[in-house]
């Protein structure tokens, strides 16, 4: 870990590691997500309502930001966490909602339905689609509704990036 610099102020120190790491995150969501990022289906998340104030593509991107940052963590405390399928899968997760309104009768439906609809959706975005990414994918609704629990560390990872993410979507 770096050491402090006591000639500069702690708060400017603390200011340029925070947005070492948010470049640092963003490096990583382009350099495995730019396939994802620049699909034609990210440009509809963008124009898609989801939760109370905020787009699919919106939420998705903060989904991506909250999962990497929690994989750095995770990688501070020695434990093994593939940023790769993190990013994929984040960036992912919500894809299948788009054109909620015309696929599912009710939120209920939407809510059962959009995992296999994303997981389908980034299979045709992502050349070899590992197993791990698509179960993130398809259990990130945990512990909503009927979805089945993740089965990795990384699908947890995306779980509560996702339910954090939503809280922020709903209540700020």
């Amino acid at each position: 870990m770096e050491k402090l610099n006591y000639g500069k102020s702690l708060h400017r120190q603390i200011k340029e590691r925070r947005e070492d790491r948010q470049i640092r995150i963003r490096n990583d969501i382009h350099l495995y997500g730019d396939a994802v990022l620049d699909s034609d289906e990210m440009r509809a998340a963008f124009e898609q309502q989801h939760h109370k104030w905020s787009t699919v593509g919106e939420h998705t991107i903060r989904v991506a930001l909250t999962s990497v940052l929690i994989c750095y963590v995770l990688r501070k405390l020695h434990i093994k966490v593939s940023i790769p399928a993190v990013v994929i899968g984040s960036l992912c997760h919500d894809l299948g909602i788009i054109g909620r309104s015309e696929k599912y009768a009710n939120n209920r439906e939407c809510l059962i339905g959009h995992p296999k609809d994303s997981v389908e959706i980034a299979r045709e975005l992502v050349d070899e689609l590992p197993e791990k990414t698509e179960a993130i994918i398809e259990r990130h609704m945990w512990p909503i509704g009927p979805a089945k629990r993740p089965n990795s560390i990384e699908g947890a990872v995306v779980s509560v990036a996702d339910k954090y993410a939503s809280i922020k979507d709903i209540i700020l």
